[in-house]
């Protein structure tokens, strides 16, 4: 009997995880106990275990959940998004070779990105590659190169779920002026972040984006302040900004001249 008990509590857990996973946006405890009929501490137990192995998410202001990064980082490495992406593997490698720094590949999982893909430098100093790891998307070139190409109100959204912390002196958190950001690199195709994330760390994010112009994903290089300067960064952007374009042509299936 104790055995049929577990089983049940993990096919209940299982309905409730590709409820979750097949969601466009983040669920609430109430929608779940309508949805299926469960007790509300029952689905409060299944949502904080699931919680807990990083399966799931929780919005700490609106106190909803989505899917986590244990799942999400899964589901990348072995299903379509990996495969989708794996095609801008060498164009990553190409750019870390042209501007000698550590070169990551971000998607965004609500108010961060996850970096998905990337290649170290050479460089004995450098920025080091983790697959996993999870950025704001507000105060980080990569971020930003996303939050700019989506619309207005999703922008509101996730600006609002974020919190808008100072993770630095240079952070900005002003509305205002993160629109204003938003707007110029709508205008140049790509964004410069100056510690603005983490101490002596500088960037240049680029955006892929499919047909509809929406974003699939960032790239970002990443380099040390000391050798990764602005003189630097602004050498790399015209090589960037081409290469942005032809990753987006390449997920849309389109040749690349």
């Amino acid at each position: 009997m104790k055995k049929n008990g577990i089983i049940k509590s993990v096919q209940k857990s299982l309905k409730v995880l590709k409820y979750i996973m097949s969601s466009n946006g983040e669920v609430s405890v109430n929608e779940l106990v309508e949805e299926f009929g469960y007790n509300r501490s029952t689905v409060h137990h299944m949502l904080k275990t699931m919680k807990l192995e990083g399966f799931i998410t929780q919005n700490q202001r609106t106190k909803n959940y989505n899917i986590g990064s244990e799942i999400f980082n899964g589901w990348i490495k072995d299903r379509n998004m990996y495969n989708y992406l794996m095609p801008l593997k060498p164009i990553i490698k190409e750019i870390v070779e042209r501007c000698q720094e550590t070169t990551t590949m971000f998607v965004r999982e609500n108010d961060k990105a996850i970096c998905v893909l990337g290649e170290e430098s050479d460089q004995i100093i450098k920025a080091y590659l983790m697959i996993g790891r999870e950025i704001p998307l507000y105060c980080t070139a990569a971020g930003r190169v996303i939050l700019a190409n989506l619309q207005e109100d999703e922008v509101d959204k996730i600006l609002d779920i974020s919190g808008l912390k100072k993770y630095m002196k240079k952070t900005v958190i002003d509305r205002e002026k993160l629109n204003d950001r938003f707007n110029e690199i709508r205008e140049k195709g790509y964004d410069f972040e100056k510690e603005e994330f983490e101490e002596l760390i500088n960037a240049v994010g680029i955006p892929v984006l499919n047909k509809y112009g929406r974003p699939v994903a960032s790239v970002s290089v990443v380099g040390p302040i000391m050798r990764f300067t602005d003189e630097k960064m602004r050498e790399c952007a015209p090589f960037l900004l081409e290469k942005s374009k032809e990753m987006s042509a390449i997920l849309r299936g389109e040749y690349y001249k």
